[in-house]
């Protein structure tokens, strides 16, 4: 006795459904991001006027891309700020802003977490202790996918 006419059909649709199903959602979460804008106006904070260096941003290609300029600020007291000003990058799935001594992303490199905006102007902290005499670049990195979407080179 055999299986029933039409099972082994029904089977493979199902399955090629759920498989549908999954790559939309997995499609959604990648591409989603790249459609969102967010925006900032932050002003620069109180006593961080002295720049310690700046740069303009460049993307790495026609996709990955950013403008603006990039600052970084002290209070001459210690602590510094990662000030962006006129910034636009695209967006991504996790990206994230770093410093760093070149123009690469490596792992050592200092963190300063997510993008907090894709358009506009405001400020990131740099960690205490971060010896910002060896900064010579800020980076955009997608993270999960380990790609550099743009740089700053900072002097």
């Amino acid at each position: 006795m055999g299986r029933p006419k039409g099972m082994h059909g029904t089977r493979t649709r199902t399955t090629i459904i759920a498989l549908l199903v999954v790559a939309s959602a997995a499609g959604a979460w990648l591409a989603g991001p790249l459609f969102l804008v967010t925006r900032a106006n932050a002003p620069v904070p109180a006593g961080f006027e002295t720049v310690v260096k700046e740069g303009t941003w460049a993307g790495r290609d026609d996709f990955h891309f950013a403008s603006g300029s990039a600052r970084i600020l002290t209070d001459g007291r210690g602590a510094y700020v990662l000030r962006l000003e006129a910034f636009r990058v695209q967006n991504g799935p996790d990206i994230e802003l770093f410093l760093s001594s070149d123009a690469a992303y490596d792992a050592s490199d200092v963190v300063l977490g997510d993008v907090p905006a894709t358009d506009g102007s405001y400020n990131v902290p740099i960690p205490a202790g971060t010896d910002v005499s060896a900064v010579t670049h800020a980076l955009v990195y997608c993270v999960p996918f380990h790609v550099l979407f743009a740089t700053a080179a900072l002097a």
